[in-house]
């Protein structure tokens, strides 16, 4: 090849290099579908409701703005609980999550007592309904199950009834009934 056209073929190998480069890279450098990213909580593992999220229970992600919920997201999830149980993959809402502790699970106006373990009280889960019973009558029909532990069953009760079941409480007269 003679000497004069070797300079040639290597400015158009270089521009046939540099087209391709751009044409591989391009898409690489093109916003992703649903818009520009954004960073959000994810969950990572499941979180039962009631529970209180843990660092390794959520990662923050960048996820395409189009794929995030309208709703608020939640800024630290870690420490507060969860409202509801919460998926791996889910996008962490603020209102999905509550406070510390059981207030996140209490309804509006109702009040949470714990009932000390008793012979008879039958297995409970958080979730469950039961019946308040006191001296053999019923004193609160359908009490959410909040929490359950060696020591007793912490219930969500209507604040009117409160304070007929603490002073049941304080008695020793309280039996759990399983609500169906």
């Amino acid at each position: 090849m003679p000497l004069t056209r070797l300079p040639l073929v290597r400015i158009l190998l270089a521009l046939g290099v540099g087209v391709a480069t751009f044409l591989v890279v391009r898409p690489a450098l093109a916003p992703p579908p649903g818009g520009s990213l954004v960073e959000v909580p994810v969950v990572v593992r499941r979180v039962a409701a009631g529970a209180t999220l843990a660092p390794g229970d959520v990662r923050t992600a960048r996820l395409p703005a189009g794929a995030v919920p309208d709703a608020e997201p939640a800024l630290s999830p870690v420490g507060r609980t969860a409202r509801v149980e919460l998926v791996p993959g889910e996008v962490v809402l603020a209102g999905r999550l509550g406070p510390r502790g059981l207030a996140a699970l209490l309804p509006a106006g109702s009040r949470a007592l714990a009932v000390p373990r008793a012979a008879g009280t039958p297995p409970l889960e958080q979730g469950q309904r039961v019946d308040l019973l006191a001296a053999g009558r019923l004193i609160v029909a359908a009490a959410a199950v909040l929490a359950v532990d060696d020591s007793g069953t912490t219930v969500a009760l209507p604040e009117p009834a409160a304070p007929a079941v603490a002073e049941a409480i304080a008695a020793g007269t309280v039996t759990l009934s399983l609500a169906g």
